[in-house]
């Protein structure tokens, strides 16, 4: 029997769109988001840089992420609440030090960044079958009959987020090798069934779509496929700023592919 390997394709389709989300900002981040605060310093050549914030418990609320002695300072807001981010330069080669204070208000919110997978069409169908399907050398055998190619789709999209921000996810598509016994398959021409997808800014969703051959089941009997089931699970959803997914219980999708029977081609005597 010619053997034939089920492929597994993933499409990656994007959706564009302009309405204006919840900004995360310097100024509003949100919580998890870690955020870039830059000055520059006075022409005096003997001065230093202290950042703080006045308020609330380092490590609990906010942590600086880095150096907090530079014209830069990284800090990674924890907690929603109001906090006052502060650096003071104070010169060195003087007595007393003169020093100039800066402050700047953060309002740090809750965060409702979420990536979401969800089903395009039912979630329990058919598997895709050309009928009637053709024998192709009339000889009553299946291994190089076309039954058809079966697609799912799913959408991957990031709400409550700022959507002028970059975002990205992890993905997982299930082994359906593993279910239907074939020793081979592939994701976008690469034997891999995971990878990381990068989302441009002012970009809403991603489709995802998987497709296999119907019936191209080396293991089964005349290529019999099995009732399959097709999870899609996302992990380590992000934006720019690091802002985590806020809601992992919408971050699997599952078909259920029902199996259409592998009927041989009809000979006669």
């Amino acid at each position: 029997m010619k053997f034939l390997l089920k492929l597994l394709m993933v499409f990656v389709g994007v959706l564009l769109i302009t309405n204006t989300q919840a900004q995360n900002t310097g100024t509003t981040p949100y919580a998890g988001s870690t955020h870039t605060y830059t000055i520059t310093k006075s022409s005096i050549a003997g001065t230093t840089l202290a950042w703080s914030v006045t308020s609330g418990t380092p490590g609990t609320e906010y942590s600086f992420i880095g150096a907090t002695d530079g014209v830069t300072a990284n800090v990674e807001w924890k907690l929603a609440g109001t906090y006052i981010l502060q650096v003071v330069e104070t010169r060195t080669d003087v007595t007393p030090a003169c020093p100039t204070t800066r402050q700047i208000s953060v309002t740090v919110t809750a965060n409702t960044f979420d990536v979401v997978a969800a089903l395009v069409t039912s979630a329990t169908d058919c598997a895709t079958a050309f009928n009637p399907v053709v024998d192709v050398t009339a000889d009553g055998d299946n291994s190089n009959d076309v039954f058809g190619t079966t697609t799912r789709e799913y959408t991957v999209s990031m709400t409550g987020g700022d959507i002028a921000k970059t975002w990205s996810f992890d993905y997982a598509v299930s082994d359906i090798a593993t279910s239907d016994n074939v020793t081979g398959v592939l994701v976008n021409g690469v034997a891999a069934l995971t990878g990381t997808i990068n989302v441009p800014a002012n970009t809403a969703s991603q489709t995802i779509t998987v497709e296999y051959n119907t019936n191209k089941n080396t293991a089964g009997v005349n290529g019999q496929d099995p009732n399959i089931s097709i999870a899609l699970t996302i992990s380590n959803g992000k934006d720019e700023l690091g802002t985590p997914d806020s809601n992992a219980a919408n971050d699997v999708a599952t078909y259920t592919v029902n199996a259409v029977p592998a009927t041989t081609g009809i000979i006669t005597d």
